[in-house]
């Protein structure tokens, strides 16, 4: 097994026309043929399940971190989607400062034909003023993250509503300290297209131009620890999903991530 494949993204829900997203999103999701899927504002109960759904689809393994069960609509969360065996579960509940906006992150330990690997999928807060709240969020989910380390460098994935100018993105990348604790993990996307925009909040997306701030990138995948050549070392990714049906039906209002990522040594990383 040369590299693994993942996908991030950011379900919406079951906002919109639900029905016609979901089966715009499977035969694009089965074509990527990812290992690894962390979805973020998943709807598990309710009217629709769609965690659930999506795995039968795929033929995938499932784990939904329920965030807000009592959401008017059902109970909402992260989800984990694997081709591989799931041996163990985790979520953290991240700290918010907003009552009515519960986040967390669930983590997987998934059994690869390469070894053990931790693949985490979280969703930071929002709201365009809650910089202080995301800080918070990233310095506690980067230390439970690094704990108990599988055989294979840790994935971390999610919708962390933060570009990467911000403080959160600088400390995750190692450019800068929060609360006096330092970390290093490498950005999927930037690491092959450092010089690309590559926008998941995007006003070519109908679902997203009228928010304040559009042309964003603030879904990512993050690859830790790293080793120069070793497991881990970034060999493609990509923004997806990005693309809507012939009568205008996008997939989601965020656009996805996908990463092949190196599960042994390999010539001439980048």
């Amino acid at each position: 097994m040369r590299a693994i494949r993942v996908l991030t993204l950011n379900l919406w829900s079951d906002t919109g026309d639900v029905e016609r997203r979901l089966s715009t999103v499977i035969p694009q999701i089965r074509a990527l043929s990812p290992e690894l899927i962390a979805l973020q504002e998943v709807r598990q109960g309710g009217r629709t399940s769609q965690a659930a759904a999506l795995a039968s689809a795929l033929g995938h393994e499932w784990r939904f971190g329920c965030v807000d069960p009592e959401s008017a609509g059902g109970p909402i969360g992260n989800a984990v989607l694997s081709r591989f065996p799931i041996r163990a579960e985790d979520t953290l509940r991240l700290p918010s400062r907003r009552t009515h906006d519960p986040r967390n992150a669930l983590r997987c330990d998934v059994e690869t034909p390469a070894g053990r690997l931790v693949f985490i999928s979280t969703h930071l807060s929002w709201e365009l003023d809650a910089s202080a709240t995301r800080e918070e969020q990233a310095v506690v989910l980067d230390r439970w993250a690094r704990e108990r380390p599988g055989d294979l460098p840790t994935v971390m994935c999610g919708d962390f509503n933060c570009t990467p100018d911000s403080s959160v993105h600088q400390f995750l990348t190692g450019r800068t300290s929060l609360r006096g604790e330092s970390t290093y993990w490498r950005d999927a996307y930037q690491r092959r297209h450092p010089n690309s925009d590559g926008y998941t909040w995007s006003a070519k997306n109908p679902y997203a131009a009228r928010s304040v701030e559009r042309n964003r990138r603030i879904d990512f995948v993050f690859v830790g620890p790293m080793r120069e050549g070793g497991p881990g070392a970034i060999l493609h990714a990509r923004v997806v999903l990005d693309l809507p049906t012939a009568d205008g039906v996008y997939p989601s209002d965020h656009f996805g991530v996908f990463a092949e990522i190196a599960t042994r040594w390999v010539d001439n990383p980048l």
